[in-house]
């Protein structure tokens, strides 16, 4: 036989938050342990959601930033451009806005030794000293080139460390220049360089050898050739929309977006998501089971409270509100506590890197957006979580219960 309705009446706040105060107080041990698996979730989730958010933002800085730019135009015949700097300018008044820098560079493939002993590295020409935000390397020791200086090199840190050279001593540099415009009946041009500066990056920079572009383009007689243009876009993912519009206003390029020329970074980067997506899943597991388990057996413990309520004239709505009130409380506790220990490991994870390589260093982002969305999450989770036992609470029949109380 189906239980009466209960007569309905207006919310009484006042008489529901005393009423879960004293049924949370009366289960302490019940209590801690909601509030230490709510924090628990939050302090898991945030510095990993930071941590994740740190190393997509690392990775776009070192290969795309501190690497070949967003969009690499190259010249479709296979030849240079003949006026690095003009084809340059051409390049970013046709991708018209968005354009951060548009770098001209001459890359030879060659080799760099000591003492007899040489190591494969890519000859880079490259207009110094340039802007250090998109600069294709991190000077980590000595300085850079001045513009016009035929006898230094910026090497790789790579190769330093492999030929056992440092900042003043002398190298041997062997580039191949390959076809036209070379008017050099050698194919390869051979000189001894002063290590001015030490490079360091994680794009390749550390197995590289820098020039003046000048400097490295006279030895293939074109002094103002450039092999490609990097282009630097204000916004990362505009490259792949950017990059056919480029072809058909410049038919005498090829532009590739980072998307396609990299797609290491691209997997990278979703495979970033996946794992936050998936942690995030786990969180909600973690939290949804004993929040769940407990709340179940709290109400059942409190079913003669409840019957009392019911008796008094408490709605079934009243109820599921207090209940709910309790599990928003424990949610509340928990973040509180949870995003207390989540901003430790945030610190400590700022002060001790959880990946160091070259200049890519994997640090959290803290922000107001990235410590928001697991704290909304582990709100969610818990309310919902505990929305399922205060439903069967506010279901109870109170008649079988009152009739076993004696």
């Amino acid at each position: 036989m189906e239980p009466a309705p209960l007569p309905r009446s207006r919310p009484r706040l006042g008489p529901l938050l005393f009423l879960a105060r004293k049924s949370l107080l009366g289960s302490r041990f019940t209590f801690a342990l909601l509030v230490v698996a709510v924090a628990a979730g939050a302090g898991f989730q945030i510095p990993n959601t930071a941590n994740l958010a740190g190393f997509s933002e690392a990775l776009l800085e070192e290969e795309l930033r501190h690497g070949p730019g967003d969009v690499r135009v190259e010249p479709r015949d296979g030849r240079p451009f003949e006026d690095g700097a003009a084809a340059a300018a051409r390049v970013a008044e046709a991708a018209e806005t968005g354009v951060r820098a548009s770098i001209p560079v001459l890359v030879l493939p060659g080799a760099v030794g000591k003492g007899g002993r040489f190591h494969n590295a890519l000859a880079y020409g490259y207009d110094f000293p340039g802007d250090p935000a998109v600069r294709p390397f991190h000077l980590s020791e000595g300085e850079l080139l001045a513009r016009g200086d035929t006898k230094g090199v910026v090497l790789g840190s790579s190769l330093a460390t492999r030929l056992g050279v440092k900042v003043g001593d002398t190298v041997d540099l062997r580039v191949i220049l390959g076809g036209p415009p070379a008017a050099a009946a050698d194919p390869t041009a051979t000189s001894l360089m002063t290590v001015r500066g030490i490079a360091s990056g994680s794009a390749g920079a550390y197995r590289s050898v820098f020039l003046d572009r000048a400097s490295l383009a006279e030895r293939t007689g074109a002094p103002a050739v450039a092999s490609a243009v990097h282009l630097h876009l204000d916004d990362h993912f505009a490259a792949a929309a950017l990059a056919p519009r480029l072809e058909a206003r410049l038919p005498e390029a090829r532009a590739v977006d980072w998307q396609k020329d990299d797609p290491f970074v691209t997997n990278y980067l979703a495979a970033n998501r996946t794992i936050n997506s998936l942690s995030y899943a786990m969180v909600v597991a973690a939290i949804t089971i004993p929040v769940w388990a407990l709340f179940h057996i709290h109400v059942l413990g409190r079913r003669r409270e409840i019957g009392i309520l019911a008796a008094l004239g408490f709605s079934r709505r009243e109820v599921f509100g207090l209940f709910l009130l309790q599990a928003l409380v424990v949610a509340l506790a928990g973040l509180t506590a949870g995003a207390a220990l989540g901003y430790g490991m945030l610190l400590y994870f700022q002060a001790h890197p959880i990946f160091s390589w070259e200049a890519l260093v994997v640090r959290p982002v803290i922000t107001a957006a990235v410590l928001a969305g697991p704290c909304l999450v582990v709100l969610a989770t818990t309310l919902l979580a505990g929305s399922v036992p205060a439903f069967r609470a506010a279901r109870t029949d109170p008649a079988p219960v009152l009739r076993r109380i004696d």
